[in-house]
């Protein structure tokens, strides 16, 4: 499930830059081998928060975009890594 988490984790992250260059809060969502995600996204104290839910709202997560790091929550389960691992995986985030 770790693995899953990362994964969505860096979906997630990969989609949030894009978002950000919208005006204020954003809301979408998307679907990854049947898995449904929905999501807001939020700028605050020049980060970018992203929330939501995925398995038909069943797992919350919420994650903190930071100018290297992603922290957050996934299904109540700590999360965090680099910007540079998501990178590393050919996926442009947009810094």
């Amino acid at each position: 499930m770790i693995k899953f988490a990362l994964l969505a984790a860096t979906l997630l992250t990969a989609a949030a830059p894009t978002l950000a260059l919208a005006a204020g809060n954003d809301s979408g969502q998307f679907t990854v081998k049947g898995v449904d995600y929905k999501y807001t996204t939020e700028e605050k104290s020049g980060d970018q928060i992203v929330r939501g839910t995925a398995y038909a709202g069943k797992v919350p997560f919420e994650l903190h975009i930071h100018k290297k790091t992603v922290t957050g929550t996934f299904n109540d389960k700590p999360v965090e890594f680099q910007l540079s691992d998501v990178k590393k995986m050919g996926i442009d985030v947009g810094n």
